[in-house]
């Protein structure tokens, strides 16, 4: 800020040390200065004025200054608040208090009228830069915030109900681990046919989000060609040429483990290819999990025209398929032990046919594991469930 424009405190039960105070800062151009004759005025006066500085006495009646000082702690208000302590208190044993407490500075009584300007002028400049800064890291907060809800608002939403004569109930989960992630989530109908996708990028954070809205859009994009009943009828095709796409030109050798997988819904027969992706999570009907183990080829945008191959399956009424990132299966507790896929399988088992949203659940049970621990990666996962 502008000499003239910061707004200045000075606190001291003294009015000669007030006058005296006020006019070495009127001299040096500040216009806006408010006095305080003790540590609960000051305190008040803090509450209703966004001050740029405080000169702080510390000898004070009714609460001094390591009253102020403490309460700003409390509050956490001196963190932004720069503090001028100006006190006849000489020992060394108040100085360190004073920087313990927070004070930005301490300058001893009498004041030299050259140091106190230094300092202050200083002291509003570290605070000018601090705002800035502040201000700065406020600002792409919100910008991140943004672009979470708006990359949250690209994974479908759960479904229940019939399609095509068959009942079927899919359950979706997006969960960044910081703002923005790297993994998709979507389902869509083609004709007669149930398409599920799962992506994951090999990275975090904002590139990764950048890299997992240009799959997302790619693969949208398949599901307006003219042939792409054909296409997703086959998915090892749709997933050749997304590679064929990520892979051109890509200098920062990101990559993205997928897995599509296309449902024909009279039949129940289940075409699916895993790009470098964790094996899907089957239970039958009866129970039983087991794992999709077919791997169709190497993860998305490492190399051109590679070749991908699918598997089929058959899902019977009854039947769930879970396919989740390994953000689950990795996720660490304190000694860092990994969550792993056996609990996701004890999960899968367990569920009731009655239960909504179970995703949610599992997530809770994770979150649990972790014991506090920051996000391990992000995590997203569908869960498709034949009605019997």
């Amino acid at each position: 800020m502008s000499t003239p424009d910061a707004k200045i405190l000075v606190v001291d039960d003294v009015a000669d040390n007030r006058d005296l105070l006020l006019r070495r800062l009127a001299r040096l151009g500040f216009q806006q200065i408010d006095q305080a004759t003790n540590g609960h005025e000051a305190l008040a006066a803090i509450d209703a004025t966004d001050y740029d500085l405080v000169l702080l006495d510390i000898m004070m009646p009714e609460l001094d200054g390591f009253g102020v000082l403490e309460a700003l702690k409390r509050d956490g208000r001196i963190n932004e608040l720069p503090i001028l302590v100006i006190s006849a208190l000489n020992e060394i044993e108040p100085v360190v208090r004073c920087i313990e407490l927070g004070a930005a500075d301490f300058i001893v009584k009498p004041f030299n009228p050259t140091l106190l300007r230094a300092r202050v002028l200083s002291t509003l400049e570290k605070k000018a830069l601090s705002d800035l800064t502040r201000n700065e890291l406020k600002r792409k907060q919100l910008e991140l915030n943004e672009a979470r809800t708006l990359q949250l608002s690209l994974a479908p939403p759960p479904f229940a109900g019939t399609i095509a004569g068959r009942s079927l109930s899919i359950d979706v989960l997006l969960d960044p681990a910081k703002e923005v992630g790297g993994d998709l989530v979507d389902h869509f109908r083609i004709d007669d046919m149930l398409v599920l996708a799962l992506g994951d990028v090999s990275d975090k954070g904002a590139g990764a989000a950048l890299m997992m809205a240009r799959t997302h859009a790619m693969l949208r994009a398949l599901t307006a060609r003219p042939d792409a009943a054909d296409l997703f009828r086959e998915p090892q095709q749709a997933l050749g040429i997304l590679n064929t796409a990520l892979a051109a030109g890509n200098d920062s050798c990101m990559f993205v483990t997928f897995l599509l997988a296309s449902l024909q819904l009279a039949t129940g027969s289940l075409t699916y290819v895993r790009a470098g992706h964790i094996p899907p999570f089957h239970r039958n009907g009866t129970g039983k999990v087991a794992r999709l183990r077919c791997m169709g080829g190497p993860p998305l945008g490492l190399v051109e025209d590679t070749a991908y191959q699918a598997d089929t399956v058959m899902l019977n009424p009854g039947d769930r398929l879970l396919v989740l990132t390994d953000g689950f299966t990795e996720a660490h507790d304190l000694a860092d032990s990994v969550y792993g896929e056996t609990r996701i399988e004890e999960f899968l088992a367990d569920l009731a046919p009655s239960e909504a949203r179970p995703l949610k659940r599992l997530v809770g049970q994770v979150r649990v594991f972790e014991a506090g621990r920051p996000a391990f990666d992000d995590m997203a996962a569908i869960l498709l469930s034949l009605e019997p």
